[in-house]
């Protein structure tokens, strides 16, 4: 871990004499990982959609085999064998955890004395934003790719809206990681959340155009 660390901390302190602003710098560093890091998302997004779709096709399985005991179970195993493959897909997400934590501890233990012109009503980025600009933007980000559903084209089938109970733990806990913390941190917090936005919205047009072809 302390490797990868080192590393982050090597390539934000060569961002920061590029760009001279710390901010910048942080919004960068995010963006590089999060691209990085972009074919295991997707892979992702497409093991959880065939999961969700699991249900609807066991149900056509059954309806087209059901004179037919002995193909029913074999086509029922196959099926149990092919999601068990699409089920590793999720995995990614596990593999992402350390360089999460990684760039988390990098900006936690950043010597911070200095602003950005990002958020310029904050003297320096290591102080909490008395404000709340910062948290209400961060919670809005995190519930943006949900609250896209409402959008009749975004609505992909399978993909559900967030709930009234989710939407409030949602807003909970984004206010909770970002009212007290530093703004470097809510900086990455608020870059990582607009790049999986736009990665939700990008992948939710892509699906819609592969069932439309």
């Amino acid at each position: 871990m302390d490797i990868i660390i080192n590393i982050l901390k090597g390539i934000l302190d060569i961002l920061i004499s590029f760009t001279g602003d710390l901010g910048i710098a942080i919004v960068i560093l995010t963006l590089v990982i999060k691209i990085c890091l972009l074919p295991l998302s997707l892979k992702q997004k497409k093991s959880i959609e065939k999961q969700q779709q699991a249900p609807m096709e066991i149900e056509k399985i059954k309806a087209k085999y059901k004179n037919n005991s002995r193909e029913l179970d074999k086509r029922l195993q196959e099926y149990s064998k092919e999601s068990m493959k699409n089920l590793s897909g999720c995995l990614g997400m596990f593999i992402q955890l350390p360089i999460i934590y990684a760039l988390f501890n990098v900006f936690s233990n950043l010597n911070i004395s200095s602003g950005s012109i990002l958020i310029p009503w904050v003297s320096s980025l290591g102080l909490h934003d008395n404000y709340f600009i910062v948290p209400i933007i961060y919670v809005l980000t995190m519930l943006a790719p949900n609250l896209i559903s409402y959008i009749p084209y975004f609505n992909v089938k399978g993909k559900a809206a967030l709930n009234k109970a989710n939407m409030i733990s949602t807003i909970f806990i984004g206010l909770m990681f970002t009212m007290k913390t530093p703004v470097a941190l809510g900086l990455y917090f608020i870059s990582s959340s607009l790049f999986s936005l736009i990665e939700e919205i990008g992948y939710r047009i892509y699906s819609k155009n592969k069932v439309a072809a």
